[in-house]
């Protein structure tokens, strides 16, 4: 019996050569002839690929290719970067950069993954994979966003100042390892702590999703605005050590991190690394 993987690269070897003898429709056809053929989340997954590919071929400089372990469905030029290897899925939370990781030490070749819309069969997302190594080679270079509280008045009234540091970060060495990149003032983000005390109190809100959604929705206008690719947004907390007398220290505590991302970092840096930079 052929192995899932074989018989995947089999089918898609089929319906991307009718698209391209016989057109867009013919691949599409035969596409739905394999519904039940394959597991459905395959079927989804080609279907994505096929979509991709027939609105963005000549876009990309599209070619496509078999995934004998290189994690590489297409080949292309693609948001500046010649020759880039691209990975298709419907939901990037199931992708890791660690699985990546051992092809682009071996391969050093550059790689995004388009995340397309299961629906509209349109591109929802473009995520970049290529995060520097750090110099000893142990970690990864990643874009860190610290929120910044507001300053206080005379009376105690917030001056709805918040502002955010850029920063870039070795996860072999969270630590020590970090340096300004820039800082963001454009923007009204509201620090964790603010953005908390100001979620109602009712049970139809749920706390912890509250606090995610602010935190994506800020890097991916931080993006934007300061040209970076921000993985992980955090604060610094007081981290309490010893309930009895209320002792502790002054961390860095991630509220977000980026699945694709998440292995790489802990929850808290036991740095303070706002008051450090």
């Amino acid at each position: 019996m052929a192995h899932p993987a074989d018989y995947y690269n089999k089918t898609k070897g089929i319906v991307f050569s009718i698209y391209n003898k016989s057109g867009i429709i013919p691949a599409y056809n035969m596409l739905e002839n394999y519904r039940n053929k394959l597991p459905l989340p395959s079927w989804y997954g080609l279907k994505a690929e096929l979509d991709f590919y027939t609105k963005n071929k000549d876009k990309y400089i599209l070619d496509p290719t078999f995934d004998y372990g290189i994690k590489c469905d297409f080949t292309g030029n693609i948001e500046g970067v010649n020759n880039c290897r691209i990975d298709i899925t419907t939901n990037l939370d199931y992708k890791n950069l660690k699985d990546y990781e051992p092809i682009q030490r071996k391969d050093k070749r550059n790689y995004k993954i388009v995340v397309m819309d299961k629906d509209s069969g349109e591109i929802a997302d473009i995520f970049d994979l290529n995060f520097p190594f750090s110099e000893s080679g142990e970690g990864r270079i990643f874009e860190i966003a610290l929120f910044m509280p507001s300053d206080y008045d005379k009376d105690g009234n917030s001056r709805y100042n918040f502002y955010q540091k850029i920063i870039t970060i070795d996860s072999s060495s969270p630590e020590s390892e970090f340096n300004l990149k820039t800082i963001s003032d454009d923007w009204y983000i509201p620090d964790f702590h603010t953005f908390s005390s100001e979620i109602p109190d009712d049970i139809e809100f749920d706390y912890d999703l509250e606090i995610v959604n602010h935190a994506i929705s800020s890097a991916k206008t931080l993006d934007k605005s300061t040209e970076s690719n921000i993985v992980a947004c955090g604060q610094r907390y007081y981290e309490i050590t010893d309930p009895r007398d209320g002792d502790g220290e002054w961390v860095t505590k991630l509220y977000w991190k980026h699945p694709v991302v998440s292995d790489y970092l802990d929850d808290i840096i036991y740095t303070d690394i706002s008051n450090e930079i």
